[in-house]
């Protein structure tokens, strides 16, 4: 906590490479305080979201919020899309804050935000900053041993291949590692790769990804 204090900044933002050091440090001594789940702490990342004059500071705030059970993430996530919806590259930090929580429910939250109006099927940077971030950056919840989140997957790629092949056989790639996990989950991730094969008019580039997964 000291080390946290003594790394805030004084005055306005500096991009110095010293400057850069403190926020980074600052904002790892933060994590590691959320781990307390302590509720002076989360007052602390509030505190900072609603001082902080940099994208990094904020962001770095809203990511811990936004791992707890509380109304200060709901306020803070609406306050963020307000603010910010206008940016579309900011926005798609939004969406990724949300979609590699380690909150049980985040498949929950990641299915509801597919149908979020800012959300589109057909904006690739859209798609790589939800499905994307929570397919490839939160194993913890993309691979949940009931398969859900092999599900979710599958049906993201059917419904991308109808628009943008291209973008579809790269999400499907993100499954195509199975031999690396156990038994179970090899079996939920091989159901899904072969309902994703067995789909009407797939595209040829889906169907190259996926069925050398299956072959090799």
């Amino acid at each position: 906590l000291a080390v946290y204090h003594a790394n805030r900044e004084q005055g306005g933002y500096d991009i110095a490479s010293a400057s850069i050091a403190r926020r980074s440090l600052k904002n790892l001594c933060l994590g590691y305080l959320a781990q307390l789940q302590d509720e002076a702490v989360l007052k602390l990342c509030v505190e900072q979201y609603r001082q902080g004059h940099n994208m990094t500071d904020v962001m770095a705030a809203l990511s811990l919020v936004a791992e707890s059970d509380t109304a200060e993430r709901t306020h803070l996530l609406a306050d963020f899309y307000q603010r910010w919806k206008s940016d579309q590259l900011v926005l798609d930090k939004w969406f990724t804050v949300q979609a590699v929580s380690k909150r049980s429910d985040t498949l929950e939250q990641v299915q509801q935000l597919t149908r979020h109006p800012d959300f589109s099927i057909t904006n690739p940077n859209r798609v790589r900053s939800l499905v994307g971030a929570f397919c490839s950056a939160n194993p913890v919840r993309f691979h949940r041993a009931d398969g859900a989140g092999y599900r979710f997957l599958a049906d993201r790629v059917l419904e991308l291949d109808r628009l943008n092949p291209q973008v579809a056989s790269r999400m499907l790639r993100l499954m195509t590692r199975w031999r690396r996990y156990d038994a179970s989950r090899q079996k939920l991730m091989r159901e899904q790769l072969q309902r994703v094969l067995a789909a009407d008019s797939v595209s040829p580039d889906v169907y190259e990804i996926g069925s050398k997964s299956l072959e090799s």
